[in-house]
């Protein structure tokens, strides 16, 4: 009977990982796919954190408070303010913030 359970358990497991790598092979071959993309990058950053500039502006008038620099995971669950982890230090706020993954190229805007 046991003998019988551990088959039943191993082709479970195997049947499992065959899946699993199925859909990891599926996610990968559709990269070009925008909204995969988007789901990878959310998946990076809530795994291990991405290399982010958090800044802090007053929602009043606009001047930068503060401004972090590093390894930046969001807590989607805060329903006040906003909880970031920063280096593995917790900060939360409910100011302004303009979060922007280091390397990003920014475009001047042309007012007329």
């Amino acid at each position: 009977m046991q003998q019988n359970q551990f088959k039943l358990n191993t082709k479970r497991l195997v049947s499992m990982t065959l899946a699993g790598i199925i859909g990891l092979t599926l996610m990968f071959s559709l990269s070009g796919c925008e909204k995969v993309a988007n789901s990878a990058k959310n998946l990076q950053s809530d795994w291990v954190g991405l290399n982010r500039t958090v800044e802090l502006y007053t929602c009043m008038t606009g001047k930068l408070i503060k401004v972090y620099r590093g390894d930046v995971r969001l807590n989607p669950e805060d329903t006040y303010g906003a909880s970031l982890l920063i280096d593995g230090k917790k900060v939360h706020t409910n100011l302004c913030y303009v979060i922007s993954e280091v390397g990003t190229k920014e475009e001047p805007i042309n007012i007329k």
